[in-house]
């Protein structure tokens, strides 16, 4: 069977930033997870006997970062290690010199070691293609911690100017956790006790509570919620025989997709048009049928 010959030709091109709005470069790797949502399923039993019954809350909070932190990847390749630290650390350096004239202060900037390796490459002589040692390579990250999330425009010229082309990620932080979890939590009771009042007073379902059945806590970043696409119209080829098709480059790109606030039972501070680190609260309370 005569069949078509496919060669795909793949121009390799980078981009000074390759991110979407905040999401780093960790975007092309990010798996996207999915929260806990409400089952449906209200019934079951204990050891195969006991009936017993559950009302479910979900519920979702977005919130603004109240820092930022950029985390940067440098690498250097020498024929020593000595001279490709030496060559990394002058990097870091002008960096940070850049760094503190946007007014960023030096405990705000952390240098992150990560690797010191050795480099191998080939050489060829005929038929022959011969692995060889070629010399070393030091990398490092460094963290750059901010609050003014315009300020990260300023941070990026800095990096270029330093021939810094790899933002991994930015990192929202926010500070009182804990108050997060306390308003995810008494929203998440308020809802399961109208969800009570509501079956007592609609279907004569008079429920007592005996047991704490789930209660799941979860956070969702902005760099993990961005999905890759690529828009573009292909057109087809037939009747081409032992003959090479060569496709072009077609560009991909990523947008900021928050999680569905119809999955949830309620939502503290809705979503505006910037990217807000969103928390999520699942509990399920157990319970038997008043007698």
């Amino acid at each position: 069977m005569r069949k078509i010959l496919w060669l795909f030709v793949l121009v390799l091109f980078c981009p000074i930033f390759a991110f979407a709005q905040e999401s780093g470069n960790r975007a092309y790797g990010t798996q996207r997870r999915k929260p806990q949502i409400n089952s449906g399923i209200l019934t079951g039993s204990t050891d195969g006997k006991a009936q017993v019954y559950f009302v479910e809350a979900n519920v979702l909070m977005n919130m603004k970062a109240d820092t930022f932190v950029a985390v940067f990847g440098l690498v250097q390749e020498a024929a020593t290690s000595a001279e490709s630290n030496s060559k990394i650390n002058a990097q870091v350096a002008g960096f940070i010199k850049d760094l503190e004239g946007l007014g960023i202060r030096r405990g705000d900037i952390f240098v992150d070691f990560i690797t010191l390796n050795k480099i191998y490459d080939y050489t060829t002589s005929g038929s022959m293609v011969t692995e060889k040692f070629s010399g070393f390579e030091t990398k490092k990250n460094i963290a750059v911690r901010y609050k003014d999330r315009q300020l990260l425009e300023k941070i990026l010229s800095a990096a270029a100017k330093g021939s810094i082309f790899d933002l991994i990620e930015v990192d929202y932080v926010i500070g009182d956790r804990s108050g997060v979890h306390a308003k995810l939590f008494e929203e998440a009771v308020r809802i399961i006790k109208q969800k009570e009042a509501s079956y007592a007073n609609s279907f004569g379902i008079k429920l007592l509570p005996t047991n704490l059945a789930s209660e799941k806590y979860d956070a969702f970043y902005p760099s993990e919620l961005y999905t890759g696409y690529q828009a573009f119209e292909a057109g087809a080829t037939s009747g081409d025989y032992n003959r090479v098709v060569v496709r072009q480059r077609k560009t991909s790109t990523f947008f900021y997709e928050p999680l569905d606030a119809s999955s949830f039972d309620s939502v503290i501070n809705q979503m505006g048009i910037e990217p807000m680190v969103q928390f999520t609260l699942y509990l399920r309370l157990q319970y038997d049928l008043k007698k």
